[in-house]
């Protein structure tokens, strides 16, 4: 999760402070996303596998499923925007009116097509122009029209995904909220996958050794996941079956904190069963259900700070007191 937010941070916003100076070519746009998406996914430059979650989801905004990252194209369409919105707006400046004056002489600009003859910049513009034209028109962008605005008219409306106030709450260890965007994308790389790209011989479960390892069989129907649940629950006390994500959000709660608590030694564990999945696989090493949960319940109380949850109810502070105990 630094990773991501690394990207979010400082790559992906050199770009937006370049983009607003320069008018970037699709190549330069191209090696600048290859760039973050490899660091995203391997901590460097340099990535040739193919990453477990497509890009373009990646670039989508946190409540709809994405990890908020920028997408350069897109960003760099809405910012040439704003110069087709300078020219449609006829802003007092010197090279408005030269534009004016030398391509669109009192012609329609929504109408307007540039000619071959062009400068590459102008042509740029133009395009730009003509895909943000119902924006314009229809998006109620009159008189105050931004980038932001544009980049999200051109990211286009989406449903929001009810899982994310979990999956990214507060309480939430920052790579443990990646692990489960991850889990809840279904994008780890288990030993089916693997087995379907012909990067093994066989797919059966390193953790159980007897049934074949997919998703569903890893969270959480393998003996050493359920193990781990069990565990788990009776530190809880709390009880779910079936989809751990369905019932989380199904689950009648009162209490934000106890849901957000919950919430994180789940994730947690997500994490710590992918990660001991991966020791025994490189280090054929396993770690004992109860001393995986143990590191959890470390994990979560290191996390949790009482004095954020002052307004809980008598009885949920005396559940959370019972937890850290």
């Amino acid at each position: 999760m630094q990773e991501a937010g690394l990207v979010k941070a400082v790559l992906t916003r050199m770009h937006a402070y370049w983009a607003r100076i320069f008018l970037l070519p699709k190549g330069v746009i191209h090696k600048v996303e290859c760039i973050c998406r490899n660091y995203l996914w391997a901590g460097h430059a340099e990535y040739k596998n193919s990453p477990p979650v497509a890009w373009e989801t990646c670039c989508l905004p946190k409540e709809q499923g994405g990890l908020g990252i920028i997408n350069c194209h897109l960003w760099n369409a809405a910012l040439i925007g704003k110069y087709a919105w300078w020219i449609h707006s006829k802003k007092e400046s010197l090279w408005v009116q030269w534009v004016h004056h030398i391509y669109i002489k009192h012609k329609d600009w929504w109408m307007y097509n540039p000619t071959q003859n062009s400068s590459w910049v102008w042509r740029q513009i133009c395009k730009v122009k003509d895909i943000l034209k119902p924006g314009f028109l229809n998006g109620g962008w009159d008189g105050s029209y931004t980038i932001q605005k544009g980049y999200q008219w051109l990211l286009g409306p989406r449903p929001k995904k009810d899982w994310v106030p979990m999956v990214w709450n507060r309480v939430c260890l920052p790579k443990h909220n990646f692990s489960t965007w991850i889990y809840v994308q279904q994008r780890f790389l288990t030993q089916d996958r693997l087995h379907k790209f012909g990067v093994v011989t066989t797919g059966v479960c390193y953790l159980c050794g007897v049934q074949m390892e997919t998703h569903s069989h890893l969270f959480f129907e393998c003996v050493f996941s359920m193990q781990c649940v069990l565990h788990l629950q009776n530190w809880l006390q709390v009880h779910w079956q079936g989809n751990v994500m369905d019932w989380i959000i199904r689950w009648r709660c009162r209490s934000l904190m106890k849901k957000q608590v919950v919430m994180a030694a789940i994730s947690g564990l997500i994490y710590s069963i992918w990660n001991c999945r991966n020791k025994c696989r490189l280090e054929n090493y396993i770690i004992q259900p109860r001393q995986v949960v143990k590191g959890v319940q470390q994990l979560v109380k290191i996390r949790v700070n009482k004095g954020e949850f002052a307004k809980g109810s008598v009885k949920c502070k005396a559940w959370l007191q019972n937890v850290l105990d």
